[in-house]
């Protein structure tokens, strides 16, 4: 025993001085709390807003990381600064020779699914729905060689988008749906299944469901969900990935990159110090849907800057190109996008984000994305005007061991937002399963679309490294215009008036929601939480012409789960 004390603590002297050096271009999934924490962390400093281009890499939370002081032992900002430097500095599980490092994680998880009203039996019915819900196993595989190199990928098991019995219906079938925007002008011509957040799906009508899949025929073919690969150094990063992105503050949908969505894939490159972080991304979309074979992608580029320390001021340029070649030319992410003068390849959305932290604790932040304008001396029936804003305010305090925060926020888009009748800002994406293929409609920025005014309140309060307790409450009025409304281009009945039609659809929902990390003895795990939400829902109908409100419909929905992790 002796002897084999002696030889582990000699290895261990022989890769301690590794330890700090592996692994800094990990890349950060965006449900990890390291994100909600940096952000309370400047808010409580006064340091303005971390980075809102996400997800990073280790090694760009730690150079976040270090601009911030971390406060006095035993005060709430040195527990922030603590958790937060605990996953920026953990390296991966096994450290070799060379600066190799290898890690191998089982994620188990177990959900129950329970509500009131049959009916709501959709993704888009539901609070918790397919992007959130988690499958029964998911084995994680990483390695890392030094700070200069990453990779990740993931198997899982659990339920799909859809299940092997799902009634899924043909999107020409229905006469409202002749047309999915300029993804799928003439449906006729295209046969597929598709499903959206209103599509009947079985796994949602169950009063009482869960994760536990009962046979393979349910099964999510469509895996690795995230997969990393990521070189860089200290201020640069190149990633080609798939796995989620966002751009933006905004917690009811960022207008050019959300999250609400399972994953993108992209090719995406970052270089950053604290005053000013440059971006070039690549997304890449699926077309394997389209009669004629084509190229469909987003170009973007970000310019994010901080003349102070408590301002943070982003702007991008956004293009969906399509064409049925790659011109290459196009990829020069100095170029402005606007000028390639390419209406039938091209469709530019401007985009600028504002954070402002005046006080202590305070955070003014808003976006601004711009689809399209009348320039002087253009005919201004060329075009409809659209465009879509967001403002919000956030506070937060310390509260006994954690931080208790709010924010208010209320976005809105015009109709014709995402909308051209020649390349427009919707995704389709196909999902493999047991004798057939499934395609998802929906907008890659937000989930609401255009015609769409949104308001939110949630208060949080947070303990570090422990969990986090959520109210959170949101209505939502939506037009008629949908991805399915036809655009003859140019001017609309509907293009730049809110509301235009005569029914608005209104959504209320009130969630509390909590999650805690258990503590844990050695016992082989590497940690286990449990979570759980309740959350009240409510449709209902607004008539403009008759000034008449009917609500729906209500239900009630809860979630339980834990996840293990081995």
């Amino acid at each position: 025993m002796k002897r084999l004390s002696i030889i582990l603590l000699l290895f261990g002297i022989s890769i301690g001085p590794l330890l700090a050096v592996t692994g800094a271009q990990e890349v950060i999934p965006l449900s990890d709390p390291i994100y909600q924490e940096m952000d309370l962390l400047y808010l409580l400093t006064g340091q303005g807003t971390p980075s809102a281009s996400r997800p990073w890499t280790k090694a760009e939370a730690q150079n976040q990381l270090s601009y911030v002081n971390p406060g006095e032992d035993g005060s709430i900002r040195h527990a922030l600064y603590t958790s937060i430097h605990q996953t920026a500095y953990e390296p991966l599980r096994w450290i070799f020779p060379d600066e190799f490092a290898l890690s191998a994680n089982l994620d188990l998880s177990l959900e129950g699914y329970a509500h009131h009203n049959p009916s709501y039996n959709s993704m888009g019915t539901w609070s918790y729905s397919f992007p959130e819900r988690k499958p029964l196993a998911r084995l994680r595989l990483d390695m890392a060689l030094s700070d200069f190199f990453y990779t990740y990928s993931d198997l899982q098991y659990g339920y799909g988008l859809y299940t092997y019995d799902d009634v899924i219906p043909h999107v020409y079938s229905d006469s409202e749906h002749a047309s999915v925007g300029a993804l799928i002008p003439d449906a006729s011509k295209n046969d597929i299944l598709y499903v959206d957040a209103a599509t009947p799906l079985i796994q949602y009508q169950k009063r009482f469901a869960n994760n536990l899949i009962p046979a393979s025929k349910h099964f999510d073919f469509q895996w690795p969900k995230r997969a990393v690969f990521s070189v860089g150094s200290g201020h640069w990063n190149l990633s080609f990935s798939r796995d989620r992105i966002s751009w933006g503050n905004s917690r009811i949908g960022n207008f050019v990159l959300d999250n609400h969505v399972d994953f993108h894939e992209y090719l995406r490159f970052t270089a950053y110090s604290k005053y000013f972080k440059y971006e070039a991304l690549t997304i890449f979309f699926d077309t394997y849907y389209a009669n004629e074979p084509h190229i469909r992608m987003l170009l973007a580029h970000r310019l994010e800057f901080r003349p102070w320390e408590n301002l943070t001021i982003a702007v991008s340029e956004n293009v969906m190109y399509k064409d049925d070649f790659l011109d290459i030319r196009f990829l020069n992410p100095s170029f402005i996008y606007h000028n390639l003068h390419q209406e039938s390849k091209f469709n530019a959305i401007a985009h600028a984000e504002l954070a402002y932290v005046p006080i202590l604790g305070v955070r003014l932040y808003g976006q601004f994305a711009l689809d399209q304008a009348v320039a002087p001396n253009e005919d201004p029936d060329e075009e409809d005007t659209a465009w879509a804003l967001s403002l919000g305010l956030e506070v937060a305090k310390p509260l006994d061991n954690g931080v208790l925060s709010s924010a208010l926020e209320a976005s809105m888009a015009l109709p014709s937002m995402y909308r051209r009748d020649k390349v427009d800002f919707l995704m389709i994406r196909r999902y493999a399963g047991l004798g057939r293929t499934v395609h998802l409609l929906d907008y890659i920025g937000s989930p609401y679309g255009g015609d769409a005014l949104v308001v939110l309140s949630e208060t949080n309060y947070h303990v570090p490294s422990v969990g986090t307790l959520s109210l959170t409450l949101t209505a939502a009025l939506k037009g008629e215009i949908d991805m399915y409304t036809p655009s003859i281009g140019g001017t609309t009945d509907y293009g730049a008036v809110l509301f235009s039609q005569n029914m608005i659809s209104t959504l209320f929902c009130a969630t509390i929601a909590g999650e805690k990390n258990l503590e844990l003895s050695p016992s082989g795990i590497e940690s286990w939480k449990i979570y759980s939400s309740f959350s009240f829902l409510s449709f209902g109908e607004y008539i403009q012409s008759s000034h008449t409100f009917t609500p729906n419909s209500w239900d009630i929905q809860m979630v339980m789960g834990t996840t293990v992790t081995f």
